[in-house]
C-alpha cells in the first residue's frame, strides 16, 4: 500500500488485520497468549512509573514465556506447530519498547549511546499503533524484530524521504531474496530427510572417522539453510510491502536489510565464531545487546548474553549445552585474535595461512557447538562430544586460559601507532 495513494490509517490497521487473521489460522484458541501477553505488556507501559517501566516489561514478558516453554516442554509430547515462536518474537517487541520508554523519559541524551538515541521514544504508542507493530503481518510468524521507531518510519512513510527524486524500489531486492530462499528451499527438498540424530545412529558409527565428520558438519549445514530459507524469505515479504529500506551504500546503492536476519554467505565465510554470531539471527543479536549486553557490567556481558539467550530459547537441555559452548569458543577466537592475528599481518603468505586456519576452526566449532542446539536434548550431541572426546572444548579453554600468557596481547601504544600510519597512509 503505497503512502502517496492510501492513508495513515489503513496501512496501520491493515498490518494487524492481516498478521491476527494469519495468527489465529495458524494457532487457533492458542492466540489467546500472544494477545494476553501484548495488552498486558501495553499496561505495563501504560502504567508503570518511567524508571522501573523496563524491569517490569522484562520480567513480565520473559515470565509468560518462560511459562509458555514450560507447557511446551513438559506438556507437548511431540513437535506440532505451537505458539511459542510467535512469543518469542513478541517478547522482544515487547521489551525493547520498555527499554526504548526508559531511555525516552529517564536518560539524558549524553548519557545513551547512537543506537539508543535512535530508538528512544518519549510516550507510550497509541494502543492502534502499538497493535500494529506487535501483530505486523511481515514479522509475527518467525520475526524477525524491527523496532518500534523503523516500524513507525514505515508507516508515516518516511522511511522512503530522501534526497532528490529517485525513490527508492524493493522489486531488485526482493525479487534476489526470493531467488535465494527458493535454492535454500531445492536444498531442503533433496537433502532435508538427513537430520542430525542420523550420526548418533548405528550405520553412521561404523563410518571411517574423516567420512562421520564429513557427515556431521553435512547435516548441520542442512540445518542451517532450512533458516536461510525462511529467514530470507520472510525478508523478502517485507521488502515487498515497501519495508526494508536502510539508506544506500558507499556506492549509491539500495540497501534493503534493514530487516535481514541472516547473511548466508557471509556467514559461510565466516573466520571467526563471532563473525558467524554477526550473520547469524542478527535482530535476536540485537535484541541481546539493547536489553542484556549494553546493560550489565562488562565482564558480565558475555555470560549474561549468553544465558538470555538460552532461556528466551526454552527449557531444552541442548540449547543450554550449545549456548555454553558458544560462550566459550566466544572467549577463545577474542583471546585468539588479540594474541595471535597482529604476529601474522606484516607476511602476506602468513596472514593466508592465519586465513585458512581461522577459516576452517571456524567451521569445525560451528558444526560442534550447535549439534546439541539442533537436537534440542543433551543426546545425542553429549555423545557425539564424548565420541570425540572433548577435543574442541579442550582447544578452546588452552586458547583462553594458555596462550595470551604465553603469547600475550600486542601493547596497546603499538596498536595506537599503527593506527595513526593507517590514517597517514
Amino acid at each position: 500500500m503505497n503512502v502517496n495513494q492510501v492513508s495513515k490509517t489503513l496501512r496501520t490497521i491493515y498490518p494487524f488485520i492481516v498478521g491476527i487473521y494469519i495468527c489465529y489460522f495458524c494457532y487457533g484458541s492458542a492466540i489467546k497468549h500472544p494477545i494476553f501477553l501484548t495488552l498486558g505488556n501495553y499496561l505495563i507501559l501504560k502504567y508503570s512509573p518511567g524508571p522501573y517501566v523496563h524491569k517490569a516489561s522484562f520480567i513480565f514478558s520473559m515470565g509468560y514465556l518462560f511459562y509458555i516453554h514450560f507447557y511446551r516442554f513438559y506438556v507437548l509430547t511431540s513437535y506440532s506447530i505451537d505458539v511459542t515462536g510467535t512469543m518469542m518474537v513478541l517478547v522482544q517487541k515487547c521489551t525493547t519498547l520498555g527499554f526504548s520508554l526508559h531511555d525516552g523519559k529517564c536518560k539524558k541524551k549524553e548519557e545513551l549511546n547512537d543506537i539508543q538515541k535512535n530508538e528512544a521514544i518519549v510516550e507510550v504508542p497509541s494502543i492502534i499503533n502499538y497493535l500494529s507493530y506487535m501483530f505486523s503481518y511481515q514479522t509475527v510468524m518467525v520475526g524477525p524484530l524491527c523496532f518500534y521507531t523503523d516500524y513507525k518510519k514505515y508507516i508515516d512513510g518516511d522511511h522512503l524521504k530522501v534526497e532528490g527524486s529517485k525513490q527508492p524500489c524493493p522489486k531488485k531486492a526482493a525479487i534476489k531474496k526470493l531467488i535465494a530462499s527458493a535454492c535454500f528451499m531445492v536444498i531442503i527438498i533433496l537433502f532435508g530427510k538427513y537430520s542430525p540424530e542420523i550420526i548418533a545412529t548405528p550405520e553412521y558409527l561404523q563410518l571411517s572417522w574423516i567420512k562421520w565428520c564429513l557427515w556431521w558438519f553435512f547435516v548441520i549445514f542442512i540445518q542451517r539453510v532450512q533458516y536461510y530459507y525462511v529467514w530470507v524469505f520472510a525478508d523478502a515479504v517485507a521488502n515487498v510491502s515497501g519495508f526494508g529500506f536502510n539508506g544506500y551504500d558507499e556506492n549509491g546503492e539500495e540497501k534493503w536489510n534493514l530487516v535481514s536476519n541472516v547473511y548466508p554467505l557471509k556467514l559461510e565465510m565466516a573466520q571467526t565464531f563471532k563473525e558467524t554470531l554477526d550473520s547469524w539471527n542478527v535482530a535476536t543479536m540485537f535484541w541481546l545487546r539493547r536489553v542484556a549486553y549494553d546493560r550489565v557490567p562488562k565482564n558480565m556481558r558475555t555470560l549474561t548474553t549468553y544465558m538470555l539467550s538460552a532461556v528466551w530459547h526454552g527449557f531444552f537441555t541442548g540449547y543450554y549445552l550449545t549456548f555454553a559452548t558458544g560462550a566459550l569458543f566466544t572467549l577463545a577466537g577474542r583471546y585468539v585474535r588479540r594474541s595471535l592475528r597482529w604476529r601474522f599481518l606484516k607476511n602476506p603468505n602468513l596472514k593466508l595461512i592465519y586465513d585458512v586456519v581461522t577459516f576452517l576452526s571456524t567451521k569445525i566449532a560451528l558444526a560442534y557447538a550447535t549439534l546439541p542446539f539442533v537436537t534440542m536434548h543433551l543426546n545425542p550431541g553429549w555423545f557425539c562430544f564424548k565420541r570425540v572426546y572433548f577435543i574442541v572444548h579442550i582447544i578452546a579453554l588452552f586458547l583462553v586460559l594458555v596462550i595470551p600468557k604465553i603469547l600475550p596481547p600486542e601493547k596497546k601504544e603499538n596498536i595506537k601507532n599503527e593506527g595513526k600510519k593507517d590514517k597517514i597512509n
